[in-house]
């Protein structure tokens, strides 16, 4: 299983509006999407800060997505809400507990 990671600043009075952006279109949109495995939005409040993290079967899924165009879309829509530019890391799953 492979991982995105994206980090951004986001803009203390659009935390609120981001989780909502998130929870009612990217993840439905995502869901959509093959390999997609699942997604997490994390937020900080007294830091401002976010993670997207979403897990996929294959890096080779993760890659689709984001070739799509997906993945632009989603950081452009959500781009309104952050306070600076989103770093994107990459992860290999080594251990998952559930």
């Amino acid at each position: 299983m492979f991982a995105r990671v994206i980090q951004v600043p986001l803009k203390p009075e659009s935390i609120n509006e981001a989780i909502d952006y998130f929870r009612d279109s990217v993840g439905p949109a995502l869901k959509q999407l093959d390999g997609f495995k699942n997604s997490r939005f994390l937020t900080n409040s007294e830091t401002n800060k976010g993670l997207m993290v979403t897990l996929w079967e294959s890096e080779a899924h993760r890659q689709d997505a984001e070739n799509s165009g997906f993945l632009q879309g989603v950081l452009q829509k959500m781009g309104n809400y952050f306070a600076g530019p989103p770093t994107v890391d990459y992860y290999e799953v080594s251990v998952q507990v559930a």
